[in-house]
């Protein structure tokens, strides 16, 4: 059984950082105009709940995590299996959090470059991340984790 921290290939929170700035910098160089003007009811209203869904998907992980005594940091060990709050239903609430805010970005503020970066941003945990910590947690938990694995979905 390995203590060491996950490899993983990227650094969450600075993916959840660098995509919005970047769908920002793209939107004023190749504005792409395909969302509703920033400021409308069409799309203030389902961009303030997408962001509020991301914020509490991961306030509530941390505090999950918090509250078992593991580690949130993604680079350090992790001490126990958490499947309380969230983890009840994702396997992955912080990092869906951060794909669902670009989402919510994209919406509030008509940034269309931001709904790609979602993609972006779901492609690069998916790969970089999850898979990486479902290796390293296997190894870690065993046939505990297994269990998890068949009775929690990985996203939604």
């Amino acid at each position: 059984m390995t203590r060491a921290g996950p490899n993983i290939a990227v650094y969450p929170p600075a993916v959840s950082v660098i995509a919005p700035v970047t769908a920002v910098a793209l939107e004023w160089l190749v504005p792409l105009a395909v969302l509703p003007a920033a400021g409308t009811f069409t799309s203030v209203v389902p961009g303030v709940v997408l962001l509020g869904a991301a914020g509490w998907l991961a306030m509530s992980g941390a505090r999950a995590f918090r509250a078992a005594g593991t580690n949130v940091d993604p680079t350090q060990p992790v001490l126990k299996l958490v499947r309380s709050g969230p983890y009840r239903f994702t396997r992955n609430p912080m990092y869906l959090g951060m794909v669902v805010l670009q989402l919510g970005l994209a919406l509030t503020f008509s940034l269309d470059w931001a709904v790609l970066g979602a993609a972006v941003v779901f492609v690069l945990l998916h790969f970089g991340v999850v898979l990486r910590e479902e290796a390293y947690l296997t190894d870690l938990f065993g046939a505990d984790y297994q269990a998890f694995l068949t009775q929690t979905r990985r996203w939604l």
